[in-house]
């Protein structure tokens, strides 16, 4: 793509836009340039426990704490995103990292746009397929609320280690929306409590009007969801971690679950408040 001028401008646009989010919860944009051999790159932040998507492909479905805390933290990432004009566009698992203390970190900005930017006029439809809103998958202009349904997908996907609409091409995503709504968590998960049913639901709702306004409201649920679950609150945090923050209020939390802890299986720990979410 080097000789084609659209798209380097477009990664200028989008390399600049990223490099300009600061959060907590923002995987790091340190450098972009041109490489002797003509490749345009985008220098990031090593974020070294892998990817969301792998832990529910490993492990399953995450605890309802765990699932709301994590919603939480991309919700944060969301709302600085979208006060800085950038729409993601492609919030998936596979685009949520985790950090060694267990926290998480929204990448890939890569076809996210400035708001402001002429560029936004295409027809080209960007993201990926399952995670996609019906306004975005017919290429109709997208807002912070596409991103929100995004993150409805995923946080339901958490939850029961599905997507509400198995699709394989963007082609059927509108008829798949169309069938109406996809089964709610809670008929897939018993665990799931009845607030974050309900939450998941409004964010998968086919019109962008009947989804949460911002990622900020979005936040102020999410948070009374967590304070529901109080004293504790969970992180992604594995084996070493727990142990390295373990503290005696923690004596009081569930056993571990079996299976190995070695570099290519680790188990995922509830940990105490004091160190679960660091980005609140």
């Amino acid at each position: 793509y080097a000789d084609d001028e659209e798209f380097v401008e477009r990664f200028r646009r989008e390399a600049q836009s990223a490099a300009s989010l600061s959060h907590p919860n923002i995987v790091s944009i340190y450098d972009r340039g041109r490489s002797e051999d003509g490749a345009y790159y985008i220098a990031m932040e090593y974020v070294p426990r892998g990817t969301l998507k792998d832990r529910i492909s490993r492990d399953g479905a995450l605890e309802p704490g765990t699932a709301a805390g994590v919603a939480l933290q991309i919700s944060d990432a969301l709302q600085t995103a979208h006060e800085n004009g950038v729409i993601h566009r492609d919030i998936k698992p596979q685009n949520i990292l985790v950090t060694k203390t267990g926290d998480v970190k929204v990448t890939d900005f890569g076809i996210a746009r400035a708001a402001s930017s002429p560029l936004t006029a295409t027809s080209a439809v960007l993201g990926t397929a399952g995670y996609m809103s019906p306004e975005q998958a017919m290429g109709k202009p997208v807002g912070p609320q596409s991103d929100l349904y995004s993150l409805g997908v995923v946080l339901y996907e958490m939850l029961t280690g599905r997507v509400p609409f198995e699709v394989e091409s963007l082609s059927e995503l509108p008829s798949a929306n169309a069938g109406g709504a996809p089964p709610h968590p809670r008929e897939l998960n018993p665990e799931v409590p009845e607030g974050t049913d309900a939450l998941i639901m409004r964010l998968l709702a086919t019109d962008p009007d009947d989804r949460y306004a911002s990622a900020n409201q979005l936040i102020k649920d999410l948070r009374r969801i967590r304070d529901g679950l109080l004293p504790l609150t969970f992180s992604l945090a594995d084996e070493a971690t727990t142990a390295a923050l373990e503290t005696p209020a923690a004596s009081t939390l569930p056993a571990p679950a079996p299976g190995g802890t070695g570099p290519h299986k680790k188990t995922w720990f509830p940990v105490v408040a004091a160190f679960a979410l660091l980005a609140l």
